[in-house]
């Protein structure tokens, strides 16, 4: 088993973890100038890692297997380590690329992920998935099981299996951490060229010019040599992802339908792939391979599409006008049910409130298990200014599917609406304690400044800046939530010892600064 040096060690997490923060001021200023000078770094670090979605060749059945527990990946960087690099790379990802906040969206690609990966044996890290506003048809994996998708993948795809090729393309990467791995591939691929590939983006959220100069320092000299090693892990992804897909009851032929889709577009890749480094070129022998591993498979069952149909119109009736959507739905081979529910957001958008509220009572009264009609209609409510009917429907919905995190957080907002601060605050205290979520930590430090319970708005406000790689802000948030907190001992131990671990946190990095500084 080879052991990386501390130093080396060090080097990695130092690089990716630490920067100097900067005035509030001075990152607005470079904001403008951030939309068009990161995307370039993130994506080509992405590209260059071989971690950008482009599902390419099938292969053996046993192929399932996650690395030896003892591997290079995980000398150099531990599973948790690896978590605090993905939030700080999220942290980058959310200045630099235009999100789409849609919890029901989000939710519905984590339940495929979860599927997907509870396909392989002994794989326990989490998977976090977040919507890119991008019409492209593309996705990515980062570090700490952050997968993006972009919205175009999720229009262009016409069928559940199609988009589930290439999310299970990249869970491969992350489950069997190619990132990590690519740093332990004899000497073609150094420790510090890594680094300063990964640290180009943390570098360029602070100054764009900066993060430039490290990446065209160092990517010259090493693309080549990584890009040989990124066709092995594609390959590796392709295998898994196509053996992920049929063990969960997909038809790996969908992988195939995709590709002579994404053949004949010629747009997979995106813009960057295409001119800059051309990694992952859609074969016809790629095509093949993935045809002949499909026809190797288990026929699968019948899936029931109606979901991914749901999705599918939701996300194409982002940004658009009512009458540009529904001659787009015109042209979908969707279901009737489908087609009404797109319907009724496009009413909804035109303000036929009435309307909208007629169309989506009917699908629910021929579907009532089908959450999505309750939530949406809990939308239209609100946007309706209706909060006390959005509660009904959203409490009679909470009735079939207890504890929900979707119905409470958007329950959460009828009670915030209605003027029930506190009854929205509890009901979110108690979701967080089973489902730690970024959008209901937003939603609970709301809640609770409104109800007047500071230590809690405070507390909320620590852990959502967390999840998002900022620690520094989070450590001050969290001890303004310990000054405001008044006799509640027990939680006033529990704040301080998870002050505590950040400050460790802060502590380790720096220390690792010190050690790795010239």
């Amino acid at each position: 088993m080879k052991h990386e040096p501390p130093q080396r060690r060090h080097a990695l997490q130092q690089t990716l973890l630490h920067s100097t923060p900067r005035s509030s001021a001075c990152r607005e200023e470079t904001r403008s100038r951030l939309a068009m000078s990161i995307r370039p770094l993130l994506l080509c670090l992405l590209l260059v890692l071989g971690l950008s979605a482009a599902p390419a060749h099938a292969g053996a059945d046993d192929a399932l297997k996650l690395p030896d527990i003892g591997d290079a990946a995980g000398q150099i960087i531990t599973p948790a380590e690896e978590q605090q690099i993905g939030r700080e790379y999220m942290r980058n990802v959310r200045q630099a690329l235009k999100l789409r906040d849609d919890p029901l969206i989000e939710d519905y690609l984590q339940n495929l992920a979860e599927r997907l990966v509870s396909q392989v044996d002994g794989y326990e890290q989490p998977i976090h998935l977040f919507l890119v506003d991008d019409p492209s048809i593309n996705a990515f994996a980062g570090p700490g099981g952050y997968i993006g998708i972009h919205t175009g993948l999720i229009t262009a795809s016409e069928k559940e299996g199609e988009l589930v090729s290439v999310l299970a393309h990249e869970l491969a990467h992350v489950v069997q951490r190619h990132l990590l791995r690519s740093v332990e591939q004899g000497q073609n691929m150094e420790l510090t060229t890594l680094a300063a590939l990964v640290a180009a983006i943390v570098i360029g959220s602070q100054s764009p010019q900066a993060g430039q100069a490290v990446l065209s320092g160092t990517l010259a000299g090493s693309v080549q040599q990584q890009l040989n090693y990124s066709r092995q892990h594609e390959q590796e992804a392709d295998r898994i992802g196509i053996a992920m897909m049929s063990r969960a009851g997909y038809d790996p032929h969908d992988m195939v339908s995709f590709f002579e889709k994404l053949q004949s577009s010629n747009r997979y890749a995106g813009l960057y792939a295409v001119e800059m480094l051309q990694t992952h070129p859609l074969t016809l022998s790629r095509i093949a391979d993935a045809r002949n591993r499909a026809d190797q498979s288990p026929t699968a069952p019948h899936h029931d599409e109606l979901d991914f149909q749901l999705i599918k119109v939701r996300t194409l009736s982002f940004d658009r006008d009512p009458a540009s959507f529904l001659k787009s739905l015109d042209e979908l081979d969707i279901t009737p049910a489908a087609a009404q529910y797109g319907k009724a957001l496009a009413a909804a958008r035109r303000g036929e409130y009435a309307r909208a509220r007629s169309l989506l009572d009917s699908l629910i009264a021929a579907d009532s298990h089908r959450l999505i009609y309750p939530y949406t209609a809990g939308e239209i409510e609100l946007a309706a200014q209706r909060p006390a009917e959005a509660r009904q429907i959203l409490q009679a919905a909470l009735a079939l599917y207890p504890q929900n995190t979707l119905l409470s957080g958007l329950l959460a907002k009828a009670l915030l609406a209605e003027g029930q601060p506190a009854e929205a605050s509890s009901l979110l205290t108690q979701q967080l304690r089973l489902h730690p979520d970024r959008h209901l930590y937003a939603l609970h430090a709301r809640a609770a400044k409104a109800a007047g319970q500071l230590a809690g708005a405070y507390q909320s406000l620590a852990e959502l800046a967390y999840s998002d790689g900022n620690t520094l802000q989070a450590i001050d948030y969290l001890q303004q939530a310990i000054t405001a907190l008044e006799d509640d001992e027990y939680r006033r131990l529990a704040m301080q010892a998870r002050l505590e671990a950040w400050k460790d946190e802060v502590k380790s990095a720096n220390m690792a600064s010190d050690k790795t500084a010239p």
